[in-house]
């Protein structure tokens, strides 16, 4: 269950990131349809990109590993 756990803090985290991320971007003042939509866009990159840097830093532990004999 540990590893449930560290998975779905990794998603939260990650989508933290994001969500500053969407944040920063109303920061300018200048919020209409196109400046959500890009912000939510670019959020959404920045949490994918940070679950994934996560994921292949782990990719050993949960990847089946064939022909491991030794």
């Amino acid at each position: 269950m540990s590893e449930c756990k560290e998975i779905i803090w990794n998603i939260v985290n990650s989508l933290l990131s994001g969500a500053l991320v969407l944040v920063g971007a109303f920061s300018s003042g200048g919020i209409d349809r196109n400046a959500i939509i890009a912000a939510f866009i670019v959020a959404a990159g920045v949490a994918i990109t940070r679950f994934k840097e996560y994921w292949d830093g782990e990719k050993g532990e949960y990847t089946v590993q064939l022909f491991k004999f030794l």
